[in-house]
């Protein structure tokens, strides 16, 4: 039986009340970012509380010392109906039971000093806000995703149709509603201005690399040597595989590129809703013999699972530019891992050609981005550059510490207004 030794040993501020579906123990990125925000504001005075659920998104071992109890974080969670670890299976009945499980959870308590709510589930944002007017407190939204937008965008649901305009006015509801909107880049806040978001209730608060960011390369990387790949050319994709992400194109240019560069593999660390169909498409372009997948790792292996990549991959569909932005991005960046981008312009781009840590390229060339792997997995010197680069850059601007930095100043700025923040409304 593990150990856990409280930090009790610090004054008590003002209560916080975190909502979010998948938290600690999880091994999905989406889960690490939460973590590292709560466990820094409870560390930071504030009395912190999570309401999440039992459910795992990613099954993976984790270490004691990254339980945010030891920090003070008092974490209630749903319980759970649906058996299973497979979290794809009945995903929205899950979602549903969230719902129905958290909201007497915001409703029937102490009245908190401010509401935290992340974007997962979408639909959660809309019970902090109702939690937030009945308690008459101030809520913050932490827009990890834009919704319904990525609905539309990934053409589940019409935007013209009945659903479509009623979860417009939800949204927009909740999304107006906050006291402050976390926006992930300006190409987001461009997207919740558009929204009817007031653009001085918007704070642009970049994610960052999660886990231990030194890397290890070559002959040492174990998995390197475990996952047969000793002496090949790495360009790899590490995380969620979803609807936001363009698949195609990278598989496609790896088929064109491998013609001059047969040591050159493409792997994917991760899983989601897209895994089988990327699996598939590199069996119908005849490569499926030299694309390899392999689950997430714990958060204690990402140095070698990272430290695999000669290049990295980051990709967006046509449409999801400003409704998410891969976290994959700066795991790279704070890593020094020479990054690629597939995509169309958006907030990700940006950071690549600012930072000199990597290249972009549109949706569909899959000719041009074969002929640069071709090129940079045979430059050592530039890749070197672009490393070098990546690093400098996300340490001065994207770093855990000037995120998490960030967000103590927006709750402290929300406390010592009284609650309310002004609105211009």
């Amino acid at each position: 039986m593990r150990h856990i030794e409280l930090n009790l040993n610090k004054d008590i501020g003002e209560k916080l009340v975190f909502v979010e579906q998948f938290y600690y123990p999880d091994g999905w990125a989406g889960t690490q970012l939460p973590r590292d925000v709560t466990r820094h504001l409870a560390e930071s005075g504030y009395d912190v509380e999570v309401i999440c659920g039992s459910d795992q998104y990613v099954h993976v071992d984790v270490d004691d010392e990254e339980d945010p109890v030891v920090s003070g974080v008092r974490i209630r969670r749903t319980p759970k109906i649906v058996g299973g670890k497979d979290i794809k299976q009945k995903k929205l009945l899950r979602q549903l039971w969230f719902y129905l499980a958290a909201f007497p959870l915001l409703l029937v308590r102490r009245r908190p000093d401010v509401f935290v709510a992340q974007t997962n589930p979408p639909l959660v944002v809309v019970l902090v806000r109702i939690a937030a007017l009945i308690h008459r407190r101030p809520y913050v939204l932490i827009s990890m995703d834009l919704y319904p937008e990525v609905l539309f965008s990934n053409r589940s649901i019409s935007r013209t149709s009945l659903l479509g305009r009623t979860l417009i006015a939800v949204f927009d509801w909740a999304y107006k509603g906050a006291d402050q909107v976390v926006a992930l880049g300006p190409t987001m806040q461009s997207r919740l201005e558009d929204k009817g978001v007031s653009r001085n209730r918007i704070q642009v608060i970049s994610n960052w690399a999660t886990g231990d960011l030194g890397i290890v390369r070559g002959d040492a990387n174990r998995l390197r040597n475990e996952w047969g790949l000793r002496g090949c050319k790495v360009l790899l994709y590490s995380g969620n595989l979803g609807i936001a992400h363009d698949l195609e194109t990278p598989i496609r240019a790896y088929k064109l590129a491998r013609e001059s560069c047969p040591e050159l593999r493409l792997l994917f660390v991760g899983q989601g809703s897209r895994k089988e169909e990327a699996q598939r498409i590199a069996h119908e372009l005849d490569v499926a013999d030299h694309v390899a997948f392999r689950p997430l790792v714990p958060l204690k292996e990402m140095p070698h699972s990272i430290g695999i990549a000669d290049l990295a991959l980051v990709t967006l569909r046509p449409g999801f530019e400003g409704l998410v932005v891969p976290s994959k991005l700066l795991g790279y960046m704070g890593r020094g891992v020479p990054t690629v981008y597939v995509g169309p312009p958006s907030d990700a781009q940006t950071i690549l050609e600012e930072s000199g840590g990597g290249v972009a390229f549109a949706n569909g060339e899959d000719g041009r981005l074969a002929e640069f792997l071709v090129r940079a997995v045979n430059d050592p010197a530039r890749l070197e550059r672009m490393s070098s680069s990546s690093v400098r850059f996300y340490r001065d601007r994207l770093s855990r510490h000037v995120g998490l930095e960030s967000y103590r100043r927006l709750i402290e700025s929300i406390c010592n207004h009284d609650g309310r923040a002004d609105r211009g409304d």
